[in-house]
């Protein structure tokens, strides 16, 4: 352990995971934020934990003292014992292998296998990093669809990290790939994704709220991924099933066991029919097909 008051020290914050996620990309403008590191971590939707390292026990408890962040919280203030916490916090994500693809980060060794996919994330921005059931089924529905004719033109709705969008230009390279996200900080991490995976001139990228952006108008996608949240997905169902093209496969994910039946109905009744899902601890992944 360091000598007293020079061990790193962390705060970890459990609340609303959305509230949280708010909460720090609000923060992305500050020029010398007190905390060294900042990661938000998905728990058991709709919890999510906010981790914040300090330099020193006094920086993190003035934060505590300083901070509410204006919602219900519990939070815990300690120091982290005396090693690389870089390298832990690196380790605390997993490889993630989902059919042919194997996501992770630069600590991790890639096997030789020509047969894999890599996709490189790194932990910086925690959400929407593979790590989760959601992102993991929706890649192996993916994997999939890829037995049938291959997709056009593909739309990332609600991209995050951009690993799907990934996914699919390292396999379909011929494809027409847009990627979108509410949040301009995930489409920044998404386009320095792409560029640390060398794909992206393969991939458009735009900050869109639902369908309101003009790459999205009076376009019509062969293959859509929508992995966000199931009211979202319910509230988009018309605009998602009208984007489709016919005969075209539409992969719904962000859905937790018991919401499963109402998404699937709301999308039934747009006219698409169900294929099949996936299921992913409390997570599932539908996979819908548009009429011919």
């Amino acid at each position: 352990m360091s000598a007293a008051g020079n061990e790193v020290w962390q705060v970890n914050i459990i609340g609303p995971f959305e509230a949280l996620k708010s909460w720090a990309n609000a923060q992305d403008d500050l020029e010398e934020p007190p905390w060294l590191a900042l990661s938000v971590f998905e728990e058991k939707l709709p919890k999510g934990r906010l981790q914040l390292l300090f330099a020193d026990e006094a920086t993190a408890k003035q934060f505590v003292r300083d901070h509410t962040l204006g919602v219900d919280v519990q939070i815990q203030c300690s120091p982290l014992a005396d090693e690389n916490w870089i390298e832990k916090s690196l380790q605390g994500l997993p490889v993630v292998r989902a059919g042919r693809f194997y996501v992770h980060g630069a600590h991790h060794e890639v096997p030789a296998d020509p047969a894999l996919v890599s996709i490189l994330i790194e932990a910086g921005e925690a959400f929407g990093t593979g790590h989760h059931g959601t992102t993991k089924g929706c890649l192996l529905a993916f994997e999939d669809t890829l037995t049938a004719a291959p997709p056009a033109h593909i739309l990332d709705l609600g991209t995050g990290a951009g690993i799907l969008a990934m996914a699919a230009a390292k396999v379909l390279p011929e494809a027409d790939i847009l990627a979108t996200d509410i949040d301009p900080v995930a489409v920044a991490v998404a386009r320095e994704n792409a560029a640390i995976n060398g794909v992206e001139d393969r991939i458009n990228l735009a900050v869109a709220d639902g369908f309101a952006h003009e790459s999205l108008k009076n376009r019509h996608f062969d293959l859509i991924f929508a992995n966000i949240l199931a009211n979202p997905l319910i509230a988009l169902a018309g605009d998602i099933t009208a984007a489709l093209a016919p005969a075209s496969t539409l992969i719904l994910s962000g859905i937790l066991d018991h919401q499963a039946a109402r998404v699937r109905t709301a999308y039934e009744g747009q006219g698409v029919e169900f294929m099949r899902e996936y299921s992913l601890g409390e997570w599932r992944v539908l996979v819908m097909k548009s009429r011919g």
